[in-house]
């Protein structure tokens, strides 16, 4: 599902989702669909936020939903009666949810209305099917002010390493959107050329898919990594599914597509054989002319570069192929500061658990998999937190926060006025750990919250939530699993 939001004398987001139990194959090459490629029997869950000033109450927000057809009468319209006082967050599964008429099984965009401002994230997960594969991804909703053209996808995969991707683009405008795509590959640097994707009805979703008939002609295998420009005559909103063709790899990612770039980007979390944990991290150039002369500082001040990165194109870096950073369960949580001139630059994060005794493959009991989109905005000192589990139905969340400026104390305060303090050096991150084992966590169990984390030094926070053994709600029937879910914290 791709979600947007709008305020409407209030505020509008936009998403692609699984609204119900959803079953797709990806190995039939195919023209743009209306559904994910993914294995499994798909459900999604939207998460809203309430960062305004006052209280949601009923009517004073919706989500409106809409089919492969768009246009500008939703299909069917939700319209919640639970309260979402300012600063908390309520969840939606939209396989439970009840609508005249009925939201059936499928794939569908979707539009959040509002009186106040809100954030939302959309998880999706096949944690509710009764087999595998169980896997899970996230990512955060589009503000309506933040649907652009063009979109800039990082990482793209064409059987790369046995990854897999798709593009979910939805047209955020009125009327219908002319969509076109380019594709430059990581490895040759060579151009696709401009590609007609279509069209897609208003407030409608599309699925580009890495099978797609329209990149056939593309490099697959393990040269088959891309960075993707797309670009249309109207707003769009888009998101980046990552999964592997190896059936006994679940992972699954997702990450939100860019519509600017910086010259300074901040990976907030990063992993060099940390509890199982690496990392990949993957810089797009997003000028169309001019080179990027790249530097990437690790938290633990190993540099790489610079380095060049032509128009266009990304470049993608493996933490474990680096033999200067750190690495291990004590030093190998890391974080990176992205710099470039000459262009402008994002940059996407790959998060996976690999087997203890074989970083080839990934780990046999949680192939956990997660991306994010790295930060581009100017670093905040407040940031917000949607969702905190501590053994909640068979989930943890860590709250990874890196520190961008001097040494400081960074504090996460929870949504009942509980705080948990840490101290940082200057560039360094801090884990907030929400496992039973912690003897730091100061949540009770079978608990969900919110929080706020903040410091006198500006921050950029990555949030993760995962299952663990340790938990007492863990389910051992449902694995192996990857029930990562990777995202944002919203500066504030």
């Amino acid at each position: 599902m791709l979600t947007s939001v709008k305020r409407v004398g209030m505020a509008l987001m936009a998403f692609a989702l699984a609204a119900s139990s959803l079953a797709f194959g990806g190995t039939i090459a195919q023209a743009q669909t209306t559904a994910t490629g993914i294995n499994g029997k798909w459900g999604s869950a939207i998460l809203i936020q309430n960062v305004g000033s006052g209280p949601l109450n009923s009517g004073d927000y919706s989500i409106a939903f809409y089919d492969s057809n768009g246009g500008t009468t939703p299909l069917v319209t939700y319209k919640p009666d639970k309260q979402i006082i300012a600063g908390s967050s309520a969840e939606f599964y939209i396989p439970n949810i009840t609508t005249a008429p009925t939201l059936a099984s499928g794939q569908y965009s979707a539009v959040i209305s509002s009186s106040q401002a809100v954030k939302a994230v959309v998880n999706s997960s096949t944690d509710s099917a009764t087999t595998g594969p169980w896997s899970a991804f996230s990512y955060e909703g589009v503000d309506a002010a933040e649907a652009k053209s063009p979109l800039y996808f990082p990482a793209f995969y064409r059987n790369y390493y046995t990854f897999l991707s798709e593009l979910v683009i939805q047209n955020a405008g009125t009327t219908t959107a002319n969509v076109k795509a380019t594709l430059y590959n990581g490895l040759s640097g060579a151009s696709s050329g401009e590609i007609n994707l279509g069209q897609i009805p208003a407030n409608a979703s599309r699925t580009y898919g890495w099978n797609d008939t329209k990149f056939s002609s593309l490099a697959s295998g393990n040269t088959g990594i891309y960075g993707v420009v797309v670009t249309a005559d109207q707003p769009l909103a888009g998101i980046s599914n990552i999964w592997s063709s190896d059936s006994t790899n679940y992972g699954v990612g997702s990450y939100n597509a860019f519509t600017a770039g910086a010259n300074t980007v901040y990976a907030g979390s990063m992993y060099n054989q940390y509890y199982g944990f690496v990392s990949s991290l993957t810089v797009q150039n997003i000028d169309t002319t001019t080179a990027a002369s790249v530097t990437i500082s690790y938290s633990d001040g190993t540099t790489d570069g610079p380095f060049s990165i032509p128009a266009g194109q990304s470049r993608e870096r493996y933490q474990p192929n680096n033999a200067s950073l750190s690495s291990g369960n004590t030093n190998g949580l890391l974080s990176a500061t992205i710099t470039s001139t000459g262009a402008q630059v994002v940059a996407i994060v790959n998060i996976q658990r690999k087997s203890r005794t074989n970083i080839a493959v990934a780990d046999p009991s949680n192939p956990a998999f997660g991306s994010y989109s790295a930060a581009i905005t100017t670093p905040s000192t407040s940031v917000s937190v949607p969702a905190i589990f501590n053994d909640y139905y068979g989930y943890f969340t860590a709250v990874s926060v890196k520190n961008t400026g001097a040494a400081t104390s960074i504090k996460l305060t929870y949504a009942d006025g509980t705080t948990w303090t840490q101290n940082a050096a200057a560039g360094a991150t801090v884990n907030f750990s929400h496992l039973p084992t912690n003897p730091n966590n100061p949540l009770k169990t079978s608990i969900q919250t919110s929080g706020t984390v903040s410091s006198t030094q500006p921050l950029v926070v990555v949030i993760q939530h995962n299952t663990d053994p340790s938990l007492s709600s863990y389910r051992p029937a449902k694995s192996p699993n990857d029930f990562l879910f990777v995202l944002s914290g919203f500066p504030k």
